[in-house]
């Protein structure tokens, strides 16, 4: 058996986003060469891409026992800690990554992931620069660029950076479903629609693109609408900003309230409060309504390849 044609096909699949494909190929090659470093450090990613985290840390562990300046194994390592949200683990593997390779976009975008779920804001932006004055071409840097401007509000450089993305490859998913985000957020839902079916189209597997399209749902759900509109806008002003919006929205509730009772009108009183209520559900329920219309999108897409 040719080896070395098995791993070309086997990445050739994981470039193409043929995970499972990619799985079965690289299993063939470990049947005749279990000690193939590259093909268990492949494998660890494709596990990890079809959220068989386990399987997916044991294979990029034996990678890296094989070879230990495997610099995909340390990658896919740190990916795996990100997705179970071990974030010192991850800057390990990601901070050996920029002293193996300092000057590979992947490894700034990977540290500007990380910085942004442990909510170092300041941190990420020089990271996406950095990553675009390396590789000013790559469509994946531009799109990552577009979704740090859409989190902050910022529009118009947002659409600058999705729109750039797309001409450099007009396929690329992370630019379809970066300009999808934006327009979603303009008000142009089904153009939106389309940069969505046409990324799963590429991709049907993406759960940024499937987000999208729940998030399409979600903004035409007369229920639904409401919550998106108020997450988007409480994602823009920042962590600090919304805890003070709630801060300030709990002490208008509490001296209206109060306020009414004094002036000896509990009716007026009573209705502050159940709305107050029913403000606090809809904010904690909205989250699961959304979960779940993403997890029927995930359902509906794997059950057939094609739109």
């Amino acid at each position: 058996m040719d080896i070395d044609r098995l791993m070309a096909l086997a990445i050739r699949r994981v470039e193409t986003g043929q995970a499972d494909s990619a799985i079965d190929t690289l299993r063939q090659v470990l049947a005749f060469d279990p000690d193939l470093a590259e093909a268990h450090a492949y494998l660890a990613l494709c596990l990890l891409n079809t959220k068989r985290l386990s399987a997916a840390l044991y294979e990029a562990k034996i990678a890296l026992a094989l070879e230990s300046d495997s610099e995909l194994a340390h990658f896919t390592l740190a990916n795996i800690y990100i997705a179970q949200r071990a974030f010192n683990d991850a800057q390990e593997h990601t901070s050996l990554l920029m002293e193996m390779d300092p000057n590979h976009p992947p490894y700034y975008l990977l540290q500007a992931n990380l910085n942004q779920l442990r909510r170092k804001m300041n941190e990420v932006l020089p990271l996406l620069e950095k990553a675009l004055e390396l590789d000013p071409e790559s469509p994946k840097v531009l799109a990552e660029l577009s979704d740090f401007y859409i989190d902050r509000g910022e529009l118009d450089k947002a659409e600058r950076y999705a729109y750039e993305s797309l001409t450099r490859d007009p396929e690329n998913v992370d630019g379809l479903v970066s300009m999808g985000n934006v327009l979603l957020r303009l008000g142009k839902v089904e153009e939106s629609r389309d940069h969505a079916i046409l990324a799963l189209r590429h991709a049907p597997d993406n759960v940024s693109a499937l987000a999208l399209l729940a998030g399409i749902k979600a903004r035409k759900n007369p229920v639904l609408g409401l919550w998106w509109r108020y997450n988007v806008w409480m994602n823009s002003v920042g962590n600090t900003r919304s805890i003070a919006v709630l801060l300030l929205a709990y002490i208008i509730y509490r001296i209206a309230t109060m306020g009414f009772h004094d002036m000896e009108r509990p009716d007026i009183a009573g209705l502050i409060h159940y709305a107050w209520l029913g403000i606090v559900i809809y904010t904690f329920a909205g989250p699961a309504l959304f979960n779940r219309s993403l997890r029927k999108e995930l359902s509906d897409v794997r059950l057939s390849e094609h739109f």
